[in-house]
């Protein structure tokens, strides 16, 4: 009776749409922490990017998520840049995982609302919400959407109805078998190509085979041994192309991660049955030697009563779930990551608590649908309230200093959230404070003395950047930055030192190309910028104004006439809430471009926009205009990328442009013409916040 179909899909329905409203207070997240430099500011996930480059891309030089970075480049192509559609695809991501486990759970001897108790575990912890609402844990879940996508082929490939459910073994048809394997097999590569968690699913696999469905193990070595050949395949690539099979950030030894881990899965685990205190960056640190130790044994324990319990009949879907999640586990205690405890690790052992969850409700008799009920009661308010924790930046990283008052990347976060929000002195405040605790923190010199550059503050901005680079010297952008600030105290010598350094570290980083490009046109080397400068918008191909123009033609009267010239130009609200981008026309006689096809990254709604210039010099006004009223809003920052450098002639006012007065290179100030403040994205990075994976 309870196990009636149509119940059944009702009752999941209801689960999926109750999840779904539980995230969406976190729908409007503007984008944090590696969201900035992995999305907002990374053009190979912007719309108009090229898949392989999205495929090809490194977030860091040792780790390769193809499907992940593709996934994103999709996003924007169909939402626009905003952080919503991100989010959105995040959720339902998720419940298409939670449906898959539901199939799982179900397979006999399962029960429909045995398996829509676990499922519910599954959805609705609040412990999932960082890789549900934080779109930097995609990964996560696609890397498990896949997994147990093989999971779930590979299994109805070997057979209908295990020995276990009182059934005879159906075999399908060969030609049906052959899809299902094919399916399997496709599902275990784009697995592995989300995430290299995904090696554990051929153990997995044998694990419920044998423990969960009470076959013989030794049958299902064969079907796990044909899962295992994409991970043999994946090992084996990453090896010759990373040249490295595990990461490679060690920053702490094999032995005191293992130390630290047992502590840290003690600590998560009071989270999945207390789930109280939870943060985005929690305090964890390697322990001494006889807490380590005695946490170590704990977790040996916990193992060990599994592995034992496995083998009984009656308590082997519990036990087995427990050692699903144990082995989910398993690389984080052996490859030591920057971040000893990360909330967002959980996700996949989650799906073995569901299993031990379903493995408790199908021994209740009576109002099976009872646990499914009193689970989503006790949880659902739980992961609203972490979706509006995630829904404000401000309130994310307060709650983390305030749990972890000892991090520092708390303290640089709302550094940034202030900065943001013009609230300088505080931004200060906070970077300073995060320096006090790590003086030699590359995130908070860099974020400080970006600040300071903003400020016309160069010795300040010098010795912050230089102090960055020293504490990291791969990071790019500071080196960037700290040319960007010799340039202006007319240091173009140490200017020309930095580009190159930089350029060193990635050959084909734009913003480091256009900027020796204009130091070498202003100390009359302009053949070589020019080549510089062309070097940049190949390797910046998302937005190079050719392409555009070819693919996507140039509308205006000029471009008809043939009178126009194709330019690429994007512009930024000051306060970084939205970005505009589109193909202009530059009528050549009048010195006017008109912008077409502007599209706002918040709204997604067309703007109209438009650009002048004033020959001889590049000098540009703008503003943002209201497309219902037609009343100017604000002026916007612009960056205009040319497809043909005898168009326009830059100068080195390029690099930096203020209103109004501003300082001469002989130290006196002089007069300006241009109107409005912008700055050149090709050339500058923003503040950036402190990341998870140091990254170049």
């Amino acid at each position: 009776m309870n196990d009636h179909p149509l119940r059944s899909r009702l009752a999941l329905g209801s689960l999926l749409v109750v999840t779904f409203l539980c995230c969406l207070p976190a729908a409007d997240a503007p984008f944090t922490y590696d969201e900035h430099a992995g999305i907002e500011e990374n053009r190979v996930v912007h719309t108009g990017s090229s898949l392989g480059e999205a495929l090809a891309y490194r977030y860091s030089p040792d780790q390769a998520r193809p499907l992940f970075f593709a996934s994103l480049l999709l996003d924007a192509d169909l939402w626009g840049m905003g952080s919503r559609g991100f989010r959105l695809t995040g959720f339902l991501l998720h419940l298409a995982c939670g449906a898959l486990l539901y199939l799982l759970l179900r397979r006999p001897p399962g029960t429909a609302p045995a398996a829509l108790a676990g499922t519910a575990l599954f959805l609705l912890h609040p412990l999932q919400s960082e890789s549900v609402l934080y779109i930097w844990g995609r990964s996560e879940i696609l890397s498990t959407l896949f997994g147990l996508g093989a999971l779930l082929l590979a299994l109805r490939a070997e057979g209908g109805i295990p020995p276990a459910a009182g059934g005879r073994r159906a075999a399908p048809s060969p030609a049906h078998r052959g899809l299902l394997w094919a399916g399997a097999l496709a599902c275990m590569a784009l697995a592995l190509a989300s995430k290299e968690e995904a090696v554990l699913v051929p153990i997995i696999f044998i694990m419920w085979w044998g423990l969960v469905e009470g076959r013989p193990l030794r049958t299902g070595l064969a079907p796990a041994a044909v899962l295992a050949v994409p991970v043999a395949v994946f090992l084996a690539a990453r090896a010759a192309g990373l040249g490295n099979i595990g990461r490679q950030v060690y920053v702490r030894s094999v032995a005191d991660n293992i130390v630290g881990q047992g502590l840290v899965t003690l600590r998560m685990i009071r989270l999945l049955f207390l789930p109280f205190g939870q943060s985005v960056d929690h305090a964890a640190r390697v322990p001494g030697p006889i807490v380590g130790g005695l946490a170590i044994a704990a977790c040996a324990a916990i193992v060990v009563g599994a592995v034992y319990f496995a083998r009984r009949a009656a308590t082997s879907r519990v036990a087995t779930g427990v050692l699903i999640a144990a082995l989910a586990t398993a690389l984080y205690w052996l490859v030591p990551l920057p971040d000893l405890m990360c909330e967002r690790r959980a996700y996949l052992p989650l799906a073995g608590g569901a299993l031990a969850v379903s493995g408790l409700v199908q021994r209740v008799r009576r109002r099976v649908y009872l646990p499914a009920i009193l689970l989503v009661v006790l949880l659902a308010p739980a992961m609203v309230a972490r979706a509006r924790v995630w829904s404000d930046p401000r309130r994310l990283w307060g709650e983390a200093a305030r749990l972890a008052p000892e991090n520092v990347r708390p303290l640089i976060n709302l550094g940034v959230v202030a900065a943001e929000k013009g609230e300088r002195d505080k931004a200060l405040d906070l970077f300073g404070r995060a320096i006090r605790l790590q003086p030699h923190d590359a995130e908070a010199l860099f974020n400080r003395g970006k600040l300071h550059l903003d400020a016309g503050e160069y010795d300040q901005a010098i010795a912050d950047l230089q102090a960055a680079v020293v504490a990291s010297p791969g990071m790019v952008r500071a080196r960037i930055n700290l040319a960007i600030a010799r340039i202006d105290i007319h240091d173009l010598d140490g200017a020309e030192a930095e580009l190159r350094a930089a350029l060193v570290i990635e050959p084909k980083n734009p913003r480091a190309l256009t900027n020796l490009g204009e130091v070498l046109r202003a100390t009359n080397r302009a053949p070589e910028a020019v080549t510089l400068y062309r070097q940049a918008l190949d390797a910046d191909l998302p937005h190079r104004p050719g392409r555009r123009a070819q693919e996507g033609g140039v509308a205006g009267e000029g471009a008809r006439a043939g009178r126009a010239r194709p330019i690429a130009v994007r512009l930024r609200r000051p306060d970084r809430s939205a970005n505009l981008g589109g193909v202009a026309a530059l009528s050549s006689d009048a010195g006017v471009a008109k912008l077409v096809d502007a599209r706002d990254s918040k709204s997604r709604g067309r703007k109209p926009m438009s650009v002048r210039l004033r020959p001889p010099a590049p000098e540009f006004s703008t503003s943002w205009r209201d497309g219902n009223s037609g009343r100017t809003l604000e002026q916007c920052r612009i960056v205009i990328e040319l497809s043909s450098f005898s168009l326009l002639q830059p100068s080195p006012s390029w690099l930096r442009s203020r209103p109004a007065s501003t300082q001469s290179r002989s130290g006196r100030r002089k007069k300006v013409s241009a109107t409005t403040s912008w700055r050149c994205s090709t050339c500058c990075s923003r503040r950036t916040s402190a990341s998870q994976i140091e990254n170049v």
